[in-house]
């Protein structure tokens, strides 16, 4: 009779000593589940970054594209005022000198 508690006590122990191996097992399964959920996390926030950045990409190449389709009327522009204020500078130097008395 004695033998066979003596043989359940091992068993026993045998058994404790699995339960307790499988508790460490789990603990460490449990922590790399953690970090595997942080990780997917991190990752959600860099892609859904990463689709805002796109995003302000796609309007700042509209913008670049409506420039550039007014860039020929703005250049025109320019030329008239450059012209203009060209025309206003002979004038002002042409009264002076009337003035002054060089014509």
């Amino acid at each position: 009779m004695s033998e066979g508690f003596s043989q359940l006590d091992k068993r026993l122990e045998v058994l404790q000593n699995g339960v307790s191996d499988m508790r460490v097992v789990l603990k460490d399964l449990t922590s790399a589940i953690t970090k595997l959920a942080l990780i997917e996390e991190r990752q959600a926030h860099a892609a859904a970054a990463q689709e805002r950045a796109f995003r302000a990409l796609e309007n700042v190449e509209k913008r670049v594209a409506d420039m550039e389709k007014r860039m020929p009327a703005q250049d025109r522009t320019a030329k008239y005022v450059e012209m203009f204020l060209t025309a206003m500078a002979v004038a002002a130097l042409l009264y002076v000198a009337r003035r002054v008395g060089f014509m």
